[in-house]
């Protein structure tokens, strides 16, 4: 069943693939050049779900990789130029919007993440796997300098956020949560549709 709940890895596993092609086909390659933890999927081949069906690479199987070579790609002229993100950097981004909004560093950290993606919007609809890859890096970084009380903080100010920006997207006769689950069935359609792609392509 495409349906079936292990087709779509969560917990930070599952990322919507925005485009298809030569980038898309060298992190495919990279991150299978090792087997899957997660999976036991073997090298060269997708991981695969719980009942067997090609799915997105599990995060265990994307850390075994190792980290994706973007910037030797990028030497050898094999994918285009982008920006990236240093901790201090982001950092330098909570302290400024907790100085410009006067608040807390959780609510100035949620902050920092959401215009990083807004400032890489074109980014991630160009080149969407990198772009997703150095904010989760990006993240990462700051997470580990907030400490797992600090992370606990930057969830619940994400989340709040998303619920207010759907609150005020569904307007006042609206209702959020049928909206929420409408964006959510639309992600996991367009993963789904890769899925099949990714399957279409093993098996010709």
């Amino acid at each position: 069943m495409e349906n079936e709940p292990q087709s779509i890895p969560w917990g930070g596993e599952w990322r919507r693939h925005l485009r298809s092609g030569h980038e898309m086909d060298l992190v495919r390659t990279w991150i299978r050049r090792v087997e899957c933890p997660t999976c036991t999927a073997v090298t060269g081949r997708a991981c695969r779900t719980a009942g067997g069906r090609p799915t997105n690479h599990h995060r265990a199987r994307r850390d075994a990789a190792g980290p994706i070579p973007y910037a030797e790609w990028r030497k050898q002229g094999l994918i285009p130029e982008q920006q990236t993100y240093t901790i201090s950097a982001v950092l330098k981004e909570t302290e400024k919007a907790r100085e410009d909004l006067h608040v807390d560093t959780a609510l100035a950290d949620g902050v920092a993440i959401v215009r990083m993606f807004l400032a890489d919007r074109l980014g991630l609809v160009l080149h969407g796997e990198e772009a997703i890859d150095r904010i989760d890096a990006a993240v990462r970084k700051l997470i580990e300098v907030r400490g797992p009380v600090g992370t606990a903080d930057l969830v619940t100010v994400l989340a709040s956020l998303v619920a207010g920006l759907l609150s005020a997207n569904a307007g006042p006769d609206g209702d959020p949560d049928a909206l929420f689950e409408e964006m959510i069935r639309a992600q996991l359609d367009m993963a789904r549709r890769m899925q099949r792609f990714d399957r279409d392509r093993a098996d010709g």
